[in-house]
């Protein structure tokens, strides 16, 4: 049976703390926790640390868990940095991973989009956590090969920037997983030794050790190297009697099963699966029992036993409904073969009928002869049922029981004929209409494509005359209106100058307009400022956001702004693009929103322009269209102008939080 590769969220930053202690039972293990709690030195420390327990306490005691991250988050105070906001999102997706998997998957996008503004270890740790764990909701979802991109690109190389080799070694286990479920045994082999060998470092990472030696084991009975496979066994054997309350101790006791059973040791191989049902039963995990309930089918299937074979395979389809299709369409077709060999063939035809509805994507010749077959059997024991019973009752009438039979068998004939005719044509006729629709679809979609592109050619052209128009204007005003304000200063300067030395009395009116002629000059250069800043152009995004922020910033309103690894020059349409939806954001929350606060953050990772503007404004709602105005427009299509795409996350009475993200296309 193919395994789904069960999420392996490691924790390991404590383990050095515990190191003394010989694997403490569950709730000596949880008392060791709260006691470094309580030794924190720092609240940086604790914060980290009620973190763990809540991540201890996720699969076991979900309450617990999100009373240990309130704790934490009352220490970070009420306006916690990214970096721990992006912890806060990071363990509330653990909690929910097995209940509510597409919300477990936002949560861990926002945390890594909070984390990757952050270069140090303890960032890499938990971006790399994050990333992995996402792609094992992928996986779950049928997707196993976004989740090795996943691995390969993101999570393994954040482990390695962390320098965590434990992760590294659980990264490198997970590849293997992956292939074997490939049916790439021999690669996977190599992936499990090279994660060994990552382990052989940490003499104490048990709960590691035991789950690359249980995988590793599979993997060798898989390429049918018993010896080698039962060497693997012993060696998790050791590393669960250090972690005997582990989590994965079902798939250990599965795999032992297994073992016996190719030794053909029926009943030590049902002992270990019955074993490792009592500790999944404790560890309420569904998708473990599952299997084990289906490796005990398998046994009895494999000594022809097929009534009990039968009956834990159907307790095996009660656990993990969600479990992925292939697991699905394997008990289907088990169930088929099982109730084949009892002599149901007619449940044996619904199984495999349903099976192949499920597979109606991946549909194979074989699987059509296997039900053709069976629908033939069954059809010929109910014409032979019947032809005993006309045999039965009217036996002298031998020449109208054969004339009855070609009847019917004519009739038969001619109905299926005319079934299978009818259900060819609607077959044709629903594609055909099906095709029909798409079409129409697919020209609704472009016409609407076509006019949102006019409608922003449109929009670009506007602002590219705007932003002309305003370099013109405050050209003129600089050089200028400026200029001549400045030579009438330097007059009226030189003329008071002049009167004080005769009269040595300094003329009031005249004074009076100089300071008159400073305030314009300061205002001319307001007005020129905001029309096209020189900061800009001439310095770069970082400094000119920074200058934007620090104009903006007021008693009532604080503005503040934090740069991330932005470069020193960037394409000017992106430069202007970004200085003027920073500018248009700014002006909606302190005009509209009658913010206190703003926070405004720059960054750039892999290509990509990354900016949030977060205030403590009144916030609305953004579903609500007539709730925009005029402002977020123009920000919507600005960034859609740089090919980027916006976020807009607010609720009435908790401020907003715009995330734009923008592709750097040359570079």
């Amino acid at each position: 049976m193919k395994w789904f590769v069960v999420l392996l969220i490691t924790s390991v930053w404590y383990v050095a703390a515990l190191a003394q202690q010989d694997a403490p039972t569950g709730s000596a293990f949880a008392d060791s926790l709260e006691r470094l709690v309580r030794q924190s030195p720092d609240d940086s420390t604790k914060i980290e640390r009620l973190l763990e327990l809540s991540f201890y306490w996720s699969d076991r005691d979900t309450s617990k868990a999100f009373d240990y991250i309130e704790k934490a988050k009352q220490i970070m105070g009420p306006d916690p940095n990214g970096y721990y906001r992006g912890l806060l999102w990071h363990h509330r997706a653990n909690i929910i991973y097995a209940h509510d998997m597409e919300k477990a998957k936002s949560y861990y996008l926002r945390a890594v989009h909070l984390l990757a503004g952050y270069a140090f270890p303890r960032a890499y740790v938990y971006q790399s956590r994050a990333w992995n764990n996402y792609g094992t909701l992928l996986q779950a979802q049928d997707s196993a090969a976004k989740y090795l991109d996943i691995i390969i690109e993101r999570a393994l190389p954040y482990s390695r920037m962390a320098g965590d080799s434990s992760a590294v070694s659980q990264h490198l286990q997970n590849i293997g997983l992956i292939l074997a479920n490939l049916q790439d045994f021999e690669s996977a082999a190599h992936y499990y030794k090279e994660a060994m060998h990552t382990l052989s470092k940490f003499e104490k990472a048990y709960e590691n050790k035991l789950t690359v030696y249980v995988n590793a084991a599979k993997n060798e009975m898989n390429l049918g190297n018993i010896d080698q496979a039962k060497t693997y066994l012993d060696s998790a054997g050791i590393q669960l009697e250090a972690v005997p309350h582990s989590t994965y101790a079902p798939y250990y006791y599965r795999t032992v099963g297994v073992y016996f059973r190719k030794l053909k040791d029926k009943n030590r191989a049902l002992e270990s699966f019955h074993r490792g049902i009592t500790i999944a039963e404790d560890l309420l995990d569904d998708f473990a029992q599952r299997d084990l309930y289906f490796e005990i089918y398998a046994t009895y299937r494999d000594w022809g036993e097929y009534a009990n074979a039968k009956k834990y395979l159907a307790i095996a389809n009660t656990h993990a409904p969600n479990t992925v299709v292939e697991n699905r369409l394997l008990n289907a077709r088990e169930m088929a073969k099982t109730e084949y060999h009892l002599g149901n063939y007619k449940a044996a035809f619904e199984q495999m009928q349903d099976y192949a509805l499920a597979k109606d994507s991946l549909l194979e010749s074989e699987t059509a002869l296997k039900i053709l077959n069976l629908e033939k059997r069954f059809q010929t024991v109910e014409q032979e049922n019947e032809i005993l019973k006309l045999q039965d009752a009217n036996r002298r009438q031998q020449s109208a029981i054969d004339r009855n039979r070609l009847w019917i068998m004519l009739l038969v004939a001619s109905l299926t004929i005319a079934l299978t005719i009818a259900y060819f044509s609607w077959k044709l006729a629903s594609s055909n209409r099906r095709a029909l629709g798409q079409q129409e679809r697919l020209h609704e979609e472009e016409l609407l494509n076509l006019k949102q592109q006019e409608q922003l050619r449109r929009f670009d052209s506007i602002l590219q005359s705007q932003e002309e128009e305003r370099n013109r204007i405050s050209r003129d005003l600089h050089d200028g209106l400026g200029g001549l304000l400045a030579g009438v200063k330097l007059r009226l300067s030189a003329v008071a100058t002049k009167e004080r030395e005769q009269t040595s009395v300094p003329n009031k009116e005249v004074e009076s307009v100089i300071v008159e002629l400073d305030r314009s000059v300061d205002e001319l250069r307001r007005v020129a400022r905001n029309l096209m800043p020189e900061s800009l152009l001439y310095m770069g995004l970082k400094p000119a956001l920074a200058d934007l922020c620090e104009y903006m910033d007021t008693p009532t309103t604080s503005v503040k702004f934090h740069g991330f690894d932005l470069r020193a020059t960037y394409p000017q349409v992106i430069l202007i693009g970004v200085y003027r939806i920073v500018q248009e954001l700014l002006n909606n929350a302190i005009k509209h929103a009658r913010a206190g606060q703003i926070i405004v953050q720059c960054g750039e990772s892999n290509q990509m322009l990354s900016l949030t503007v977060e205030d403590d404004g009144c916030g609305f709602n953004p579903r609500e269209v007539g709730k925009k105005g005029l402002g977020v427009k123009n920000v919507e299509n600005r960034v859609a102008l740089l090919h980027g795409t916006v976020e807009i996350d607010s609720q009435p009475g908790r401020g907003t939080t715009v995330n734009i993200e923008i592709p750097i296309l040359n570079g």
